[in-house]
């Protein structure tokens, strides 16, 4: 990973934890306000170029990358002085997807958060009382910290024996889960069980959860309502659930997946930010 000669102060206060529904899963990333990107009123002329200078070498950089691929552009923005992080917040200003990915005993907390170019994001690592150890920009379908968190769970232990007395159709479900994620190869398109389709009862709600555990991902996609995703303790099992506008849950899912499509970036988009972020340091250079 790449410095840049100048820091990124923390902008903002940390996200606060929305509250979930249902399952007590891991607590979502706090579903801060979308940020179109502004221009960066009375910034400096050196802050702007400051900014300038960040937004040409990530561009460079993005050029050479296809997202998925090996060697995702990823810079450490570690010395920004504060007016020109400001110009550079502001001209990238905040996407839909947000992510938390929790250190074990309590150890660094990732928190990330794609900016108003799908592909572009920015991750803050904090340390177990909040205060900034690192703090990143970079361009993928995926940030690197979500990924390796991801691939770095242990292997799906599926066992239905496990399961509580009184139980219906966890047994079929998880013979299902144990059937596709032995199959499931990077790349493949996510096999979706969906939980909202099948007759459930308490017993089988509570008997996944317990079997699956929960994972360090959560993950907030905005859209027309909220996607909230949730790693489990079994790699490559994610559990995937759609709210309406009015926070009510409408579809419940578990998807067998190396990561769920609702919340990469896609090759198009990428694209597009490409586009969309020369306009911005042709933006930067004339202010």
């Amino acid at each position: 990973m790449r410095d840049f000669p100048i820091p990124v102060v923390a902008s903002g206060a940390a996200p606060a934890p929305a509250e979930d529904l249902e399952l007590d899963y891991m607590a979502m990333p706090g579903a801060e306000p979308l940020r179109t990107p502004i221009p960066p009123e009375g910034a400096a002329p050196s802050d702007l170029a400051a900014a300038a200078a960040v937004v040409e070498q990530l561009l460079e950089s993005m050029g050479r990358h296809r997202p998925g691929g090996p060697n995702a552009p990823r810079f450490s923005l570690r010395a920004m002085a504060p007016g020109a992080l400001a110009a550079l917040n502001d001209s990238l200003g905040q996407g839909e997807v947000s992510a938390v990915v929790a250190g074990g005993n309590g150890g660094s907390l990732w928190r990330v958060q794609e900016t108003a170019f799908a592909g572009v994001w920015r991750a803050r690592r904090e340390d177990a009382n909040g205060s900034p150890l690192e703090d990143v920009l970079e361009a993928g379908d995926v940030p690197a910290v979500v990924k390796e968190a991801a691939s770095r769970l242990p292997a799906a232990r599926l066992d239905a024996q496990r399961l509580p007395p009184g139980v219906m159709n966890a047994p079929a479900i998880v013979e299902e889960l144990r059937h596709h994620v032995q199959r499931q190869k990077p790349g493949q398109a996510a096999h979706v069980v969906n939980l909202s389709l099948l007759p459930l009862v308490q017993a089988d709600h509570a008997g996944l959860e317990a079997l699956l555990g929960e994972g360090p991902l959560a993950i907030l996609s905005r859209g027309f309502g909220n996607c909230r995703i949730s790693s489990t303790q079994a790699r490559g099992i994610w559990r995937v659930r759609y709210f309406n506008s009015m926070n009510t849950l409408i579809l419940d899912t578990l998807e067998i997946v190396d990561f769920p499509e609702s919340a990469r970036a896609g090759a198009e988009d990428y694209d597009d930010s490409i586009e969309r972020l020369r306009e911005l340091l042709r933006w930067l250079r004339e202010g």
